[in-house]
């Protein structure tokens, strides 16, 4: 009988150590996963992006026009949203532009100076910030590819200087051929 006592005991004492380890990893804060870039191609929508995780894709309000391709980044939330349906990007640009520039949402003020005319690779496009109060701001980009498509990054994030991770996913965002 002592000698299983004490082989138990032994047990315990050898088996302790690794106990309180385990234990001590269970109840330290979790380090923050190490974030994943890398490419994302999406031919049926023509353009190819780059995120540190796989965005969550879903129908813009169940229409199946406007796909929506978000990334949540801790307080920082990215969207894109690719258009596919025949319209006149001059004419979106444009009264986007006149919104923007007239402050017609009293709700989300365009910040002075943001609103300006881009365009990345070869397309029309513009950006403007807005304030979203308590100290947070989103940014806002539209881009036409062609007739046929065009994009909407919606960047909400805390603060007023923009994360460099968002300029770093709007620099990677490329049109690619539907057909690859």
């Amino acid at each position: 009988m002592k000698t299983i006592v004490l082989a138990v005991l032994g047990l315990m004492l050898a088996c302790a150590p690794l106990a309180q380890k385990s234990l001590a990893q269970k109840r330290a804060p979790k380090q923050p996963q190490q974030m994943q870039w890398r490419e994302y191609v999406y031919p049926q929508d023509g353009f190819a992006i780059t995120l540190p995780s796989a965005p969550n894709p879903h129908y813009d309000g169940g229409d199946r026009h406007i796909n929506v391709y978000t990334v949540s980044m801790g307080k920082t939330v990215v969207s894109l949203r690719a258009i596919s349906r025949l319209m006149d990007c001059e004419t979106a640009l444009s009264e986007m532009w006149d919104k923007a520039d007239g402050g017609k949402n009293p709700s989300e003020p365009v910040v002075k100076g943001s609103l300006k005319q881009i365009s990345p690779a070869g397309m029309k496009g513009l950006e403007y910030e807005t304030e979203m109060g308590s100290g947070e701001r989103s940014l806002h980009r539209f881009q036409c590819a062609d007739e046929h498509k065009f994009y909407i990054f919606n960047v909400g994030y805390a603060g007023k200087q923009r994360p460099a991770e968002v300029d770093r996913i709007i620099k990677s965002f490329h049109v690619v051929n539907p057909a690859h």
